[in-house]
């Protein structure tokens, strides 16, 4: 039995289990202060399950990723459990930094994620969306829900990169002498962030046009909403979800190129080139994202002639929604590794910086 794996198991089970239940009893006392024209608790109590599902979503969204930034430490505290300098001192410190890095990573996840609604609240200047969701509206609330869910998935690169900069890994903070805070990843991180939380955010407000425009001939995709057309809210949301999967494959190539510029001190210009080359990425997986779906569930709908979908989608059929969901989702992930090609063949590997994202020439 190898103890001392056994020994950082037990220490990162306790620490995530504390931790993890009081990031999330208070993230959702913080989200009752905030929402101050709902009472959360009562509304559950009163069986509205609209709040529960935006609540639920909210916090999902925190854990998922403070999950996914809290590596560096453990990785930490792993380096320092099988460091021949063990002491119990270095133990402390490693452990308190995993915590500290839990509760700042839940903080900015939290402010990064209502900001984020906020924004969106802000775009859709037709629908009260809290209002309607305590009015019980569940279509609402699974349109903001997927909302949340979708810029999670987006923002795990860029949040993560920011956050290794508050705990970096044991390569470079040896007996944890490095300083606390590296500030060219944490400005690296925060850019990557902004764009991301900006571009996801535009673009699930766009798509939801676009995708009214497409549907406005049968199916006014506002009216429904309101409604609370669930059927029409669960097709419209596992779309943009799953274009949401598709770019956040295929804006991965972008990033790199940006940290690479970052990191090996390419002039002022190559850096505002490669942030521009992610927004361009944004916009083309978005592109091409939008296109590839809607082809799919086109050409299903072709061959299903017995079945009028948006029909019986606009006359609540949530089955037929679900069908259509599950169709558009499994063919985001037949299709993300060959769109990730399509958006690499942009960049010229294995030497990052070539091809369209070209920064060499900064230099």
């Amino acid at each position: 039995m190898n103890l001392q794996l056994f020994f950082q198991g037990i220490i990162e089970i306790g620490i995530s289990l504390f931790t993890g239940l009081l990031v999330f009893f208070i993230s959702f006392k913080v989200f009752n202060v905030l929402t101050k024209d709902i009472d959360e608790i009562q509304e559950i109590k009163k069986n509205n399950i609209a709040i529960a599902i935006l609540v639920s979503s909210f916090i999902f969204g925190i854990m998922l990723l403070v999950k996914t930034v809290i590596l560096p430490a453990t990785d930490t505290l792993k380096f320092i459990i099988y460091n021949d300098n063990l002491s119990f001192y270095l133990i402390v410190i490693s452990v308190l930094r995993i915590v500290f890095l839990y509760f700042i990573s839940a903080i900015f996840s939290f402010v990064i994620l209502w900001v984020s609604v906020k924004l969106f609240m802000f775009l859709t200047t037709k629908i009260d969306e809290m209002n309607e969701i305590k009015n019980k509206n569940i279509s609402i609330a699974l349109i903001i829900s997927v909302l949340i869910i979708s810029i999670t998935i987006i923002l795990i690169h860029p949040f993560t990169k920011f956050l290794d900069s508050f705990a970096s890994p044991p390569r470079v903070s040896e007996n944890l002498k490095h300083p606390f805070i590296n500030f060219p990843v944490f400005f690296n991180g925060l850019i990557e962030l902004i764009i991301a939380i900006i571009a996801a955010v535009i673009i699930y407000f766009l798509t939801l046009r676009v995708i009214n425009i497409f549907l406005k001939k049968n199916i006014n995709e506002e009216e429904e909403l309101k409604k609370n057309n669930i059927a029409v809210s669960i097709m419209v949301s596992s779309f943009i979800f799953a274009m949401m999967l598709l770019i956040k494959t295929a804006v991965e190539p972008a990033y790199n190129v940006f940290e690479n510029a970052f990191e090996n001190g390419v002039k002022i210009q190559g850096v505002l080139f490669s942030i521009g080359q992610i927004i361009l990425f944004f916009v083309l997986s978005a592109f091409f994202s939008f296109i590839i779906l809607w082809l799919a569930m086109k050409a299903f709908m072709l061959f299903t002639r017995t079945i009028d979908e948006i029909t019986e989608i606009k006359n609540k059929n949530i089955a037929i929604s679900i069908v259509i969901a599950i169709l558009v989702l499994s063919a985001a992930l037949l299709v993300e590794h060959g769109l990730s090609i399509i958006l690499n063949s942009f960049v010229n590997y294995p030497e990052i910086g070539r091809g369209l994202l070209d920064i060499t020439n900064f230099k």
